[in-house]
């Protein structure tokens, strides 16, 4: 039913899932560059879409409408959210009787600034694994985020700029909606910016915001992509305190490293923890484990699951 070689191909026929070069058609599960070519055609979500044209320029695309089945090359392809960043997909292949749900990046965590995850159960299983050791169990959502605002009184009390740092797209947007909705001003790093206005045509608010000029931080909490934390723009602040959001935060020398005064684990995965209740929802007789921890697949199998780690070598082998 499908092969792997850097991307998921779909035999006997011309689609590909995130493949990782430039093809005909892919399907692109969310709009992180890490999973986005500039390929002849993408088929993607709208949200996708619209995010990809600001990150890599306009393509050929056919937007696909979560959960309505399209016909492709004698096969079905049908999204479900995913619960990542927004408009984030898991992919749905019926072809042949046989189901395989490609799962791209998920969450099982209700995230405020993304759809949350639909889990549809399917034969075969490709998914991720990025936090697939037991290390990585993050707290309940609701206090990392509890935390986050505390951060930010608590610097805003020390007489100090605010300074959170984020991945461009999603763990920033999320921790504007957080901050927004809690009543805060917020100063946005342009590369943000051009996303979170992507967000708000999708219907996503963020409160009192505005891109950042050097001369308007004051009362406002900066957001930053980790790429600008040594920038000038930080630098000529006196005053400040930096947080900085990621699921490997849960590792304690992470804010050390990254020079930071906090390292907080908001995450846009599924934990370890979320990761077992995914596969064990979809159900699925045979699982394929992809970007993680090459261990996982033993974690699956040591708790029942028929499952492997996805590569070349075994691909003649899956059906």
């Amino acid at each position: 039913m499908f092969s792997y070689q850097n991307g998921i191909k779909i035999e006997n026929t011309s689609l590909w899932l995130d493949a990782g070069m430039r093809v005909p058609s892919s399907v692109v599960s969310h709009a992180h560059l890490d999973h986005a070519k500039k390929h002849q055609r993408i088929l993607a979500t709208g949200p996708t879409l619209k995010l990809l044209a600001k990150r890599i320029g306009k393509t050929r695309s056919l937007k696909l409408e979560y959960r309505q089945p399209y016909t492709f090359d004698n096969c079905s392809v049908t999204l479900y959210p995913a619960g990542h960043v927004l408009g984030s997909a898991q992919v749905l292949v019926e072809k042949d009787g046989v189901r395989l749900l490609y799962s791209g990046d998920f969450n099982t965590t209700l995230s405020c600034a993304a759809e949350p995850i639909e889990i549809p159960e399917s034969d075969i299983l490709i998914m991720e694994s990025t936090f697939g050791s037991e290390r990585y169990r993050f707290p309940a959502r609701e206090e990392v985020e509890k935390s986050l605002i505390a951060f930010v009184q608590h610097a805003f009390d020390a007489g100090a700029v605010p300074v959170v740092v984020g991945y461009v797209l999603g763990k920033s947007q999320e921790a504007m909606k957080i901050l927004g909705d809690a009543g805060f001003k917020l100063s946005v790093h342009g590369s943000v910016a051009a996303l979170a206005r992507v967000y708000e045509t999708c219907d996503v608010t963020f409160g009192d915001w505005r891109q950042y000029h050097r001369d308007e931080t004051e009362g406002r909490v900066l957001i930053i992509p980790r790429v600008a934390i040594k920038s000038r723009m930080i630098k000529r602040l006196e005053k400040k305190q930096i947080v900085y959001l990621s699921g490997w935060a849960i590792n304690p020398q992470v804010a050390e490293r990254m020079a930071v005064d906090q390292a907080l684990p908001l995450s846009d995965h599924a934990d370890f923890d979320g990761l077992i209740e995914y596969a064990t929802k979809v159900g699925a007789k045979k699982i394929y484990t992809t970007h993680g921890f090459k261990g996982f697949a033993r974690e699956l199998s040591v708790r029942g699951f028929n499952a492997d780690l996805l590569s070349e070598a075994n691909q003649l082998s899956l059906f």
